[in-house]
């Protein structure tokens, strides 16, 4: 093969691309790399069609045998999300840690949801007045934007100390 640039040296970077046909149940895969350039981290989502079809991935023989292989070359570090958790990420913590507890997660989720939603009725009753199904439509819509786009990432950052007290 012709591997050499149009300047005649070797390419320092090199691109390998892989095509698998799916099984059912499985939908993909994403590998996401850190921002920086010296980074060794790579973060891999899997996503399936329902929870049978990750626990017959998680008890594959083909399963254990990948990482059985991939642990030569890598170290491990699994970490699953299902539910609220993933509103409690704080970029700048470590990799490992845990999410808090389900009573703080609730707690949270209440200071933000009922400041949210107290705003916004009281806006929405302003604008929309006795129009139910509208004022329900466009409460949802601020509630959940507002949620995970503001108030969840802002109250997470405050509450840090308090979520996380062993891992700071």
């Amino acid at each position: 093969m012709g591997s050499e640039n149009q300047d005649g040296k070797q390419p320092s970077e090199v691109t390998v691309v892989v095509n698998i046909k799916i099984k059912p149940g499985y939908l993909g895969t994403t590998t996401i790399m850190e921002t920086s350039i010296d980074s060794t981290v790579r973060h891999i989502v899997h996503r399936f069609r329902d929870k049978a079809s990750v626990d017959a991935w998680e008890n594959s023989q083909e399963l254990r045998e990948q990482t059985e292989e991939v642990n030569k070359y890598s170290t491990p570090y699994l970490q699953k999300a299902t539910g609220l958790e993933t509103w409690f990420n704080i970029p700048d913590l470590k990799a490992n840690v845990l999410p808090p507890p389900k009573w703080k997660m609730a707690i949270v989720a209440f200071i933000g949801a009922f400041s949210i939603s107290s705003v916004a009725a009281y806006v929405l009753r302003l604008l929309l007045g006795q129009q139910m199904l509208l004022f329900n439509l466009f409460m949802n819509i601020i509630l959940v934007v507002g949620l995970t786009y503001f108030a969840m990432p802002l109250l997470s950052r405050l509450l840090r100390r308090w979520l996380y007290p062993k891992d700071l």
